[in-house]
């Protein structure tokens, strides 16, 4: 009989190529017939074999689903890794491996295989591990049940319920596993009654789930123990690392070193038909389909995934990949600057002492090699850095190496007099910096307080809070007759600090001189106050941009501090152009040489941006 998976109704991922591929897979594999379903559980004999259901879900939350991924079947020998990952939190690791070993065994699911030495179970896959582990919990919890179906819930991203008519029929047939129970209670494996712990293990076996919930299951072990779409930590991200370690090793039981060498991806099946197999930092996969293989193993759920690994190159072992490079750019401070716009004396002082501080812009993961990578910048450097800015923003995750290396590298460089500035961090990256770091939420912070704080250390006296009106840029080159006559046409605006001096789509018709203070022009987006474009002090000039067009401001000013501005309107520019050319023509040449300076600071700003 030729199988007829149901198809899912749409949903905006559905339409996607993924989906259209997935298909693809679907039709390709419903025509496996080979395998029977289990019948040793009498419950599961009543599965339907043409059940055939596919899902994807990413690390950023995106499900992609065909056939017949809603239809419920119990987790089985699935929740192993689940509730091994639990143990190991509730116990540790010492106490857990005391009783329960790591080693593949080679045998079927339900074989009686002990370590001949202490009687404990090989590894945690097989049913005496897994009853082993269910007796740790029970002897651990006060209601070990409820925190068993608790934590699959959150690996799943719903709340988990019990198929109580398949746990009737395992329990009334569950025998051989009774009987393993009892040789394990034998050699003091269980901590409680033999009893109580296969039948906590009979409830685990029998939680319902779907072909969605086995994806998130996987891709919540991929995003290091957190639910991609609820966002909820399911499980230590410490302890994740060794389920997948055992997973890979073990969770295909008998099959498992065929299963590494053609899919090489930590996975597990169980007799209800289902698999699921985690790609880490990736995806996660769920297939259902009940037939089996002389192993306990989905037929199809198998083929699946040896195509998915094959076709998309999943195999955890691809020779000769190479993933990003950790330092995406090198900067010094000369090159790449903060959107507080310097006096020239400032931008030659930064110029001359550029080498002194760096800027590496990291990406990916934060680990050994980007650790390594950062060192050699910062050695293969021909001057040794003072300050050191380490950009975050495009940094996915932090492992401990890359914690203990950040933190030992900002207490070294504070050590010599140095400073590591680091920004841009997610909140979720978890860092712990020591005080000898400074933090900043973006780069642009980072940049400036560098500029600063190397300014101060050349010596540099930095720009004045105040410049009279004959030193400012726009008048530059004025004679004193010419700028005597320009003084009684300025008006003057004296503002406090926080003060919105321009608004966003005010009418611009006048340029501002700004002669004490500081301001920040800003666009709306970020914060209260918006993105910054740039910060402004004495000396410096805004709205000169707005005089050829004569439109409406494009940008808010705020003042940083009081602020003291003349005001140029462009009404009194046209009429010297009529009434007095020479300062007419002068002032114009001061405006055109005020935008050719902002405009090469914004070329500048773009090439960064796109190398």
């Amino acid at each position: 009989m030729t199988a007829s998976p149901t198809v899912v109704p749409a949903s905006p991922t559905q339409t996607s190529p993924i989906v259209h591929y997935l298909n693809g897979l679907l039709e390709r594999f419903a025509p496996l017939e080979q395998g029977a379903v289990a019948t040793y559980i009498p419950e599961l004999a009543r599965s339907d074999p043409r059940r055939f259901g596919i899902c994807i879900a990413t690390l950023d939350g995106a499900v992609y689903e065909v056939g017949d991924t809603h239809a419920r079947f119990t987790i089985q020998s699935m929740s192993k890794p689940l509730t091994y990952g639990l143990a190991l939190e509730r116990l540790g690791r010492e106490e857990v491996h005391r009783r329960v070993g790591v080693e593949p065994s080679g045998d079927p699911f339900n074989e009686i295989s002990l370590n001949p030495a202490t009687g404990t179970p090989v590894n945690p896959m097989i049913n005496a591990g897994a009853i082993a582990c269910a007796g740790l919990i029970a002897a651990a919890d006060d209601d070990p049940l409820e925190t068993l179906v608790d934590a699959y819930s959150r690996y799943a991203g719903r709340r988990l319920d019990l198929d109580e008519a398949v746990y009737r029929s395992e329990s009334e047939t569950g025998h051989r596993n009774r009987a393993i129970a009892h040789l394990l209670s034998s050699f003091s494996v269980l901590g409680v009654a033999a009893d109580a712990a296969v039948d906590l293990y009979f409830h685990q076996c029998a939680v319902s789930v779907d072909c969605r919930d086995l994806a998130l299951i996987a891709a919540t072990l991929a995003n290091g123990g957190v639910n991609p779409v609820s966002g909820e930590r399911a499980v230590e991200e410490g302890v994740v690392r060794e389920v997948l370690s055992v997973m890979t090793t073990c969770g295909m039981y008998d099959a498992a070193g065929d299963w590494l060498v053609s899919v090489g991806l930590p996975a597990k099946s169980g007799v209800s038909g289902g698999v699921f197999a985690v790609l880490p930092g990736r995806l996660g996969i769920g297939v259902y389909s009940p037939a089996l293989d002389a192993n306990g193993n989905s037929v199809r759920g198998i083929a699946v995934c040896r195509a998915l690994s094959h076709d998309l190159a999943l195999h955890l072992v691809r020779p000769g990949e190479r993933t990003a490079l950790p330092v995406r750019a090198r900067h010094e401070l000369g090159t790449l600057g903060s959107k507080r716009v310097r006096p020239a004396a400032e931008r030659t002082a930064l110029r001359e002492a550029s080498a002194r501080a760096v800027i590496l812009e990291l990406q990916g993961e934060l680990g050994f090699m980007a650790a390594e990578a950062v060192s050699r910048c910062i050695l293969e450097a021909s001057v040794s850095p003072e300050l050191v800015v380490v950009d975050l923003r495009r940094v996915t995750r932090v492992d401990r190496g890359g914690a203990d290396f950040v933190r030992a590298f900002g207490e070294s460089l504070a050590a010599v007099g140095g400073t590591l500035v680091v920004s841009g961090a997610a909140p979720g990256l978890e860092l712990r910096l020591p005080g000898e770091v400074m933090w900043f939420t973006d780069l642009d912070a980072a940049l400036e307080w560098c500029e600063d704080e190397l300014l101060r250390r050349v010596g540099h006296p930095g720009a004045p809070a105040a410049v009279p009106l004959a030193e400012h840029e726009l008048v530059e080159g004025l004679e004193p007759d010419e700028l005597a006559r320009l003084q009684p046409e300025l008006g003057t605006v004296a503002v406090g600090r926080g003060t919105l001096v321009v608004r966003t789509g005010d009418p611009a018709d006048e340029v501002f001189l700004v002669t004490s203070g500081r301001l920040s022009v800003r666009i709306p987006g970020a914060g209260p106050e918006g993105r910054r474009l740039s910060t402004l002090s004495a000396g410096m000039t805004f709205g000169e941009l707005a005089y050829v067009e004569r439109g409406t401001r494009t940008a808010d000013v705020y003042a940083d501090t009081d602020v003291e501005c003349r005001t140029l309107s462009y009404a009194t520019l046209d009429r010297l152009a009529a009434t007095d050319p020479r300062l007419y023509a002068k002032l114009l040449h001061g405006l055109a040489r005020v935008v050719v300076v902002s405009l090469r600071r914004a070329n500048a700003e773009v090439a960064h941006l796109t190398a």
